[in-house]
């Protein structure tokens, strides 16, 4: 397996371990590292922190239940294969969601929070211009998560916490409506605009926009 031995073993116990081996293993799937259809082994991620096959597996099952591994019993467990289905469901999922925050983020945020909107929203559009896919999904996650925390709604953060890991999988190397790297960048510039004059009307219908349905 492509995994980095660490520079001094876990020294976690109990759940905390289990959340370290399931911490490093997703981080492991979103930049690659364990490609889809790599098979992991419980024994081999043990042997390399030092630890007892105990936490791999309680990492390995909440990743197989988010959808990142696949475990036939007694045969393998590997890296789930995305299809273009299930990438065209997480950007309509997401899209959905992503709208509801941007409307309650742009009445509930500070003006401190809004700033920090704003500079992100700034950086997103130099990815979308540059047209680095990779790039542009990582910020685009991370405006995601930002927007649903400053939404202040429980359920839509509740929710974030559940699909976070699986719908950023899904969306590396996706890049938002429309198509024209220029245009692309321009509608940030405008969702800037909307998150800055407080009008969430034009904030969500750009989010909307950006993530059409199929």
């Amino acid at each position: 397996m492509p995994l980095d031995a660490p520079a001094e073993r876990l020294e976690a116990s109990g759940t905390a371990l289990a959340d370290d081996v399931y911490a490093l293993l997703a981080r492991a799937i979103l930049d690659g590292r364990l490609a889809p259809g790599e098979r992991i082994r419980d024994v081999e991620i043990a042997d390399l922190y030092g630890i007892s096959r105990t936490p791999v597996r309680e990492a390995i099952q909440r990743l197989a239940n988010q959808g990142l591994l696949e475990i036939a019993a007694h045969r393998y467990t590997r890296v789930t294969i995305p299809d273009d289905s299930s990438r065209a469901e997480a950007i309509e999922y997401i899209g959905q969601l992503s709208g509801v925050a941007a409307r309650l983020a742009v009445m509930r945020a500070t003006d401190e929070e809004l700033a920090e909107i704003s500079e992100l929203l700034d950086q997103i559009a130099v990815a979308a211009a540059d047209a680095d896919p990779r790039e542009l999904s990582t910020l685009m996650v991370a405006l995601f998560r930002r927007i649903t925390h400053v939404s202040r709604n429980r359920m839509l953060i509740q929710t974030l916490r559940e699909i976070h890991l699986p719908v950023a999988r899904l969306l590396v190397g996706w890049t938002p409506h429309p198509d024209d790297p220029i245009l692309r960048a321009e509608s940030f510039v405008r969702l800037r605009d909307a998150f800055l004059a407080r009008d969430a009307d034009e904030a969500e219908r750009i989010v909307r926009e950006q993530h059409p349905l199929a």
